[in-house]
């Protein structure tokens, strides 16, 4: 018994383990979103009725459905991406293969 404390192997919460509040919260939360879908009352479809003009909803159900977005709809990441559409040798043209070999941007698909 010479160990009077530190880091102790199998002590502690294991990773990725869920305190009972946040099971709670969790359960909570995918109950409300299920309820909402189901009444097509999400914060995105409010938002989506007020840019098509429906004037039923008012302002404060607006702000609501603002401040609530960020939890019920998560941001899509941005990302790049390269769209530019990759062909074989085979399937060029012979005018695109001129136009490789002569080093001129283009001749590709989209060349009108």
């Amino acid at each position: 018994m010479t160990q009077r404390g530190g880091a102790r192997p199998g002590a502690g919460r294991k990773k990725g383990s869920l305190t009972e509040a946040k099971k709670i919260g969790r359960e909570v939360s995918s109950r409300v979103t299920k309820k909402l879908a189901d009444a097509s009352a999400t914060p995105l479809d409010i938002m989506a009725r007020v840019m098509q003009g429906d004037v039923s909803i008012t302002e404060m159900q607006f702000e609501a459905a603002k401040a609530a977005a960020p939890y019920i709809h998560p941001k899509l990441s941005a990302i790049q991406m390269d769209a530019r559409v990759r062909r074989s040798v085979e399937d060029m043209t012979d005018e695109e293969l001129a136009a490789l070999a002569s080093g001129e941007e283009g001749g590709g698909e989209g060349q009108d």
